[in-house]
């Protein structure tokens, strides 16, 4: 493929027809390109392949889009960490060769993988084991049909579509052939491929407030441990020193001095 300029104007790579005829990716139907069409797109341009065709995005996802993809994936990575679980979960422009093959790629909105022998410097090698897309206007029919039947086939274990405009998630459990449930953004709503998680689309941003509140407690509960302990190793050492019942005599004991400096890592006063 000859090698694209994009106009400067263009500086997000958001593409009109003009770039995609000019760029040369005006062939249509099945099993026109592959991988190495898209590899040789300019740096920016995202595009995705199914069975061969093509899909180049044409505008920029919404601040909604973007919001809903950021707090779910926080909330995911979150229950990972929390259970120092061995999943990864991938944000974004993760790219997905989910066949093995040259004729489908995608960039899933939300990617978990559980088997790291999948993920590789280009990204992922096979099904995913669960996969999100938030649906944007123009969008729909691939979210709904093209990468429903895509993921399903490719063997994907659990799929979320996750609808703003409805304000509804489609969850797909594959890998017990059950029949899809919709749930509303106003529910938690339990993923089948991780034990005790749960993602809530309204509140998404619970997630953030309550790792920060609980890293608060953890630093003053540290902070308390630490200070109960010096106290503690404080009074070993004046029990040692014979001292434990005349604390302010037992300072001015340049003995004692020293080897309080030594354990709290203080600095000695300057002669």
């Amino acid at each position: 493929m000859e090698p694209a300029r994009i106009r400067e104007e263009e500086t997000e790579m958001y593409l009109t027809r003009e770039d995609l005829v000019r760029m040369g990716l005006t062939r249509k139907g099945k099993w026109q390109y592959t991988v190495a069409d898209i590899e040789a797109l300019p740096e920016g341009v995202q595009a995705e392949l199914i069975d061969g065709e093509l899909f180049v995005r044409m505008e920029a996802p919404s601040v909604e889009h973007e919001d809903i993809s950021l707090g779910l994936s926080f909330q995911i990575e979150l229950c990972i960490q929390r259970k120092k679980g061995k999943c990864r979960v991938y944000q974004g422009r993760l790219g997905v060769r989910i066949k093995k093959d040259i004729h489908n790629y995608v960039e899933p909105d939300i990617t978990l993988i559980c088997d790291e022998e999948k993920i590789d410097r280009k990204g992922c090698q096979g099904a995913p084991d669960f996969v999100v897309e938030v649906v944007s206007p123009s969008n729909r029919k691939m979210d709904y049909v093209r990468k429903l039947a895509l993921y399903r086939e490719a063997g994907v274990r659990e799929y979320w579509i996750v609808d703003p405009k409805h304000e509804r998630v489609t969850v797909y459990d594959f890998e017990h052939e059950k029949e899809p449930e919709l749930h509303p953004f106003s529910e938690k709503i339990k993923v089948g491929v991780y034990d005790d998680l749960y993602l809530d689309v309204a509140n998404r941003h619970s997630a953030y407030e309550e790792a920060v509140s609980e890293e608060r407690e953890t630093s003053r509960a540290e902070g308390q441990a630490e200070g109960e302990e010096k106290v503690n190793r404080l009074g070993i050492l004046l029990t040692e020193a014979g001292r434990s019942n005349d604390f302010l005599r037992s300072l001015s004991d340049r003995e004692l001095q020293k080897r309080l400096f030594i354990e709290f890592g203080l600095e000695e006063e300057q002669k």
